[in-house]
């Protein structure tokens, strides 16, 4: 089956020509309004599927935190990366991460939120996702999401962005990680009760696990808010056309049978695609099999 987005070049492609890239990654999604789970809204997620590429069959070959983000930024399965296949690692200098090659080439890179980790980098390696821009915080909507504020890290990083020179930013998502606040679902999201379902057969059916499903909905909601965000500052600058925007995960739900353990939940990601200027025939949904190291 050939690729869905192929690009080479025998010469470096004038910075004009180069796409940006906006790499927006959850962490510990595992579901989206786009495949039909309506207790989950993600608008700007399903605007993505909808004006691009929905992928049916997303996964990652290891569904832990670090060892997924290394397969991701290396293009390495978890044999091929030594210790960064372990949850919390020492992570090889060998190994340069794919946004480290886009800076080598003349892109500016940089990320906000939670980039390789966690783990411990080489010395000489402060990140592998670029610069970091984490001094923007906005009023925490509970006190279980991160008050960093995603979307003004990302103007400033856009307004730092040389003027010919295409950028790639990592948006990495604290949210939907554990932990969360209690009830928050409902107390703060509008969800009732009944809206989670179905429960899965292998957990019960109890007040308590509904509450744990909307709470981990919310949190997902405040991650895909700020990608909408960010989405429409590109459109306002008009940078929206020619930018890659690449939403997923890195591993399933941090629920019992789900994160970490090997079952289908907890290696089957979201992941939508949108590139106005570069992917045609837009609002296909692909049943391409391919996993993180893709």
């Amino acid at each position: 089956m050939a690729p869905l987005i192929l690009i080479t070049a025998t010469t470096p492609l004038p910075a004009a020509s180069r796409p940006n890239i906006l790499f927006a990654i959850a962490d510990d999604m595992g579901h989206a309004s786009a495949y039909g789970t309506h207790w989950v809204k993600t608008p700007s997620f399903d605007r993505l599927a909808s004006r691009g590429i929905l992928f049916l069959n997303a996964y990652t070959p290891d569904a832990k935190c670090s060892p997924s983000r290394a397969c991701i930024l290396t293009g390495r399965n978890p044999w091929q990366l030594e210790a960064a296949a372990n949850h919390w690692p020492y992570y090889p200098a060998r190994f340069k991460s794919w946004m480290e090659a886009l800076s080598d080439s003349g892109y500016f890179v940089g990320f906000t939120g939670k980039g390789w980790g966690p783990g411990t980098l080489p010395p000489e390696r402060k990140n592998i996702t670029g610069k970091a821009y984490q001094h923007r915080q906005l009023e925490k909507p509970t006190s279980g999401i991160n008050n960093r504020n995603y979307l003004a890290n990302f103007q400033d990083f856009l307004a730092d962005c040389p003027k010919d020179a295409p950028f790639c930013f990592w948006y990495g998502g604290h949210e939907p990680h554990r932990v969360y606040e209690y009830g928050s679902g409902v107390a703060k999201g509008r969800y009732k009760l009944e809206d989670a379902q179905p429960v899965p057969a292998y957990w019960p059916d109890t007040e308590s696990v509904r509450n744990d499903m909307l709470d981990y909905a919310f949190e997902i909601a405040h991650f895909d808010r700020q990608l909408g965000k960010m989405m429409d500052f590109l459109a306002e600058k008009g940078l929206l056309d020619n930018t890659l925007i690449v939403a997923t995960s890195d591993n399933g739900p941090p629920f019992p049978r789900m994160k970490g353990h090997p079952f289908e939940a907890s290696c089957h990601l979201p992941l939508a695609m949108m590139w106005p200027k570069g992917i045609t025939a837009p609002g296909r949904k692909s049943r391409f099999l391919l996993g993180g190291v893709d």
